[in-house]
Order: C-alpha cells, then sequence, then structure tokens
C-alpha cells in the first residue's frame, strides 16, 4: 500500500507516516536509539511487532503501529529510549492536571475535522451538564434527581436508555458514544433545563423533573417538526 508522504510531529521529532497511521519503523527505530536490524523479521518476533509493510516512496518499508513504538520506548534500554519514557511521565502528570494545552495539541494532531468538531461538542456537553446539576443542587435536588434528569435526556435525544447506548456502541460513559449533534442537543436541553429551573423558581426533584421533562419535549418537537418551505 503506497502512503501520502505524511508526517507525525512531536515537539522537535519528525516520524513518517503511512495514511493509516503507520510509523515507518527505521525511522521510528533511529528515535530510540536503535539501527535497523539486519534481521527485521527476529527482531519483529522478538518483541511481537506486526504491523503490515507500507510504501513510503521507496518500495515496501517495516513500520510501527503507534501501539509498538510506545511498548519499545518502555522495554528498550538506550539512552534515547529512557528520554521518551521522560516524555511519557510529563504527559501523564500534564493529563492528570487536566492541562488543557495538552488536549489542544492533541487535538490538533487529529487530521479528521468531525473529531476535532465532536471534542468541541463534548465540551460544550459537559459544561452545560456541569451547569444543572449545580442550578439543581441550588434548587433543593438531592437523590435520584440527577439519574433521572439523565434518564429524560437520554430518551428525549437518543430514544433509549443510557444502558442500551453503552451497549450498542461500545462505550462505559454514555456521552462518549454520542456524535457532535447528539451532543450539542444534549448540551442545548440541559442549558435550556438550567434556565427554566430558575425561572420558574423549581424547587426540590418533583418540580425539577416536571420543567425538565417540559423542556425535553419542546427540544424534540422542536428537531422532529421540519422547517417551513420557503416559497421565493
Amino acid at each position: 500500500m503506497k502512503s501520502l508522504p505524511n508526517i507525525l510531529e512531536f515537539g522537535s521529532v519528525r516520524l513518517p507516516v503511512s495514511a493509516d497511521g503507520l510509523i515507518n519503523a527505521a525511522a521510528a527505530l533511529a528515535q530510540l536509539g536503535l539501527a535497523f536490524p539486519a534481521d527485521w523479521a527476529g527482531f519483529a518476533r522478538s518483541h511481537d511487532l506486526t504491523s503490515p509493510e507500507r510504501d513510503f516512496g521507496a518500495g515496501d518499508e517495516p513500520t510501527l503501529h503507534p501501539d509498538e513504538f510506545t511498548r519499545l520506548a518502555f522495554v528498550l534500554d538506550t539512552t534515547e529510549a529512557k528520554r521518551w519514557r521522560k516524555r511519557a511521565q510529563t504527559l501523564l502528570s500534564r493529563a492528570l492536571q487536566g492541562d488543557v494545552r495538552l488536549s489542544a495539541q492533541i487535538a490538533e494532531r487529529n487530521p479528521d475535522p468531525e473529531a476535532r468538531r465532536w471534542l468541541a461538542a463534548r465540551l460544550e456537553s459537559t459544561h452545560a451538564r456541569r451547569e444543572l446539576l449545580s442550578t439543581v443542587s441550588r434548587h433543593g435536588g438531592s437523590g435520584q434527581v440527577y439519574g433521572q434528569l439523565g434518564s429524560i435526556s437520554n430518551r428525549s435525544v437518543l430514544g433509549v436508555d443510557s444502558a442500551t447506548i453503552r451497549r450498542e456502541r461500545g462505550v462505559k460513559q454514555t456521552r462518549d458514544g454520542l456524535n457532535s449533534t447528539e451532543l450539542l442537543r444534549m448540551a442545548y436541553l440541559d442549558t435550556a433545563t438550567a434556565r427554566a429551573i430558575q425561572e420558574h423558581g423549581a424547587h426540590g426533584n418533583a418540580a425539577i423533573l416536571r420543567v425538565h421533562e417540559q423542556v425535553a419535549r419542546r427540544e424534540r418537537l422542536g428537531w422532529e417538526t421540519p422547517l417551513p418551505t420557503q416559497v421565493g
């Protein structure tokens, strides 16, 4: 399979990658402080490397999947591999601290525009959900009401409960399985409910759930009702 001349950039490191994301093995091993082995097949067997060859412009060449590159960085004892382990430690620390600049760098590296739209929608949905839960708490909501709010939202936007979504789409967190449109609908629904709770002065679980059901019904009807055809 002939590859487009893609480059994976990681800080100052530039690695040739195939169109499907496989790293040129010779370049990858050089980054890990190893010369390309004369017996590639034996080296691959000893490290359980199974990625297929790709053409980077000079004929088919061995490749490494990013997972394989990462695994080698943690098992090789070269100075360069130790530097990669240090980088990994720094990345883990930044991730645990919620460094949004790291998130931005990862998102920018993804070539899929829809993936970046999904991330923006996911963040918007998460923010709206937190604002709703905070509003519910201030207005006397407690206990099961939080799960019940989620159930109403899921059934209104998705037509099924969260357990079904997780099972059918193979995710552990419901919103990880939603597409960008579904996430934005969830965000709107949560934002509109939070505003309605405040405007109506709803207090307590029953009143809060009634408001949310009304908002969800309006949102669903608005989504399902086709726009009127304009006559030119």
